[in-house]
């Protein structure tokens, strides 16, 4: 055999997605593997599946992801119209050119349109209608504390952190659920939340700012691990279920 023809093709790396949400915590605290799940369910990114049909994360997909979840946590946009960004002129010649190899990506990606885009302020009529609910639906909402509206620019907007929610509930919708059954999962949050203010209350009382740092890094620990708790818990029950059925 040739020594050229002994030479193995250099295999491409890639990152599990347990791998992706480690190395991206320290930018992202809340992202989970439900979270990167959720972005692939509605249309947003395609990771290929191994052999063993477990998702891989290569150096392109990971960089997306990034480029999502800096705008939605900079400049609050939809994940329509991120959806629409990644297919822009700017962003593919971005990926193009970028040449590092996985290891060594720094995740700065999405500075180049911070002065192209301002948070998108959206009526709530206008999202009524982009969302298809109704607005005794919206209203029940916002009676029941799942979302919050505030004037703005002479316009009644439902707050910005809360338009994923009205996505969300939009499709959750279609099987018949609504607000009383949502409500359920807002009491659940709120109790998580109340829970996690009374472990993190003490360092917030200090006078120290690394402790108050401390406190916003337990926080998002926290909000992560019991996330993952509940769906860890729904996704047993529900396994009960099927078995108890089959």
């Amino acid at each position: 055999m040739s020594k050229k023809n002994s030479k193995k093709t250099p295999e491409k790396k890639y990152l599990t997605i347990s791998k992706v949400v480690k190395n991206l915590k320290k930018l992202y605290p809340d992202l989970s593997s439900s979270k990167l799940r959720f972005l692939e369910s509605e249309g947003l990114m395609s990771p290929k599946r191994s052999s063993n049909k477990y998702r891989t994360y290569f150096k392109e997909d990971i960089e997306k992801i990034n480029f999502i979840l800096k705008m939605q946590r900079d400049f609050y946009m939809p994940l329509e119209v991120i959806k629409e960004k990644l297919k822009s002129r700017g962003y593919k010649k971005f990926i193009s050119e970028d040449s590092r190899p996985i290891e060594n990506i720094q995740l700065k990606l999405g500075g180049k349109f911070k002065t192209d885009h301002e948070p998108l302020i959206f009526s709530i009529s206008e999202l009524r209608k982009k969302f298809k609910l109704s607005q005794s639906y919206i209203n029940e909402l916002i009676e029941n504390e799942i979302v919050e509206w505030k004037e703005e620019k002479g316009k009644y907007i439902i707050n910005t952190g809360d338009i994923e929610i009205l996505n969300i509930v939009s499709n959750l919708s279609k099987y018949g659920i609504h607000v009383k059954h949502l409500k359920l999962f807002e009491n659940f949050a709120s109790r998580s939340s109340a829970f996690i203010q009374q472990i993190i209350l003490p360092l917030l009382m200090s006078s120290k700012k690394e402790e108050r740092l401390r406190a916003l890094r337990t926080a998002n620990k926290l909000e992560i691990m019991l996330c993952d708790f509940q769906e860890i818990l729904i996704k047993k029950g529900n396994r009960k279920f099927l078995e108890k059925h089959k």
